[in-house]
C-alpha cells in the first residue's frame, strides 16, 4: 500500500509506526502506510486524508467486427402443407 502524509490531531506514542519517533506531537505531519493511517483515523488520532484512486482499467474485450452480418431469416417461402385426408 502507498505511503501517505497525515497530520496528527492529538499527541500519541508512535513506537510501532516505524516513523523513527517515539512521540508524535499534536499538529505534526508524518508519513505512514495506508493501513496504519486507517487505524489511526479510526482511533481519532489523525485528520482526514486523501487517497488517490487507481485509474479504472480499460475494457480488454475485443470489439465487434464491422463486417459481421446479422443472421437473416430464410428467404424461401415455406411450402404449404397439403391436407390429404379430405
Amino acid at each position: 500500500m502507498p505511503d501517505i502524509t497525515v497530520k496528527a490531531i492529538k499527541g500519541f506514542n508512535a513506537d510501532g509506526l516505524d516513523s523513527g519517533e517515539k512521540y508524535v506531537k499534536r499538529g505534526a505531519e508524518f508519513t505512514v502506510d495506508e493501513s496504519v493511517a486507517r487505524d489511526l483515523r479510526r482511533n481519532g488520532l489523525i485528520e482526514e486524508y486523501d487517497v488517490k484512486q487507481a485509474p479504472e482499467p480499460e475494457n480488454k474485450q475485443a470489439k465487434e467486427a464491422d463486417n459481421k452480418t446479422a443472421p437473416e431469416a430464410s428467404q424461401k417461402p415455406k411450402p404449404e402443407l397439403k391436407n390429404k385426408a379430405k
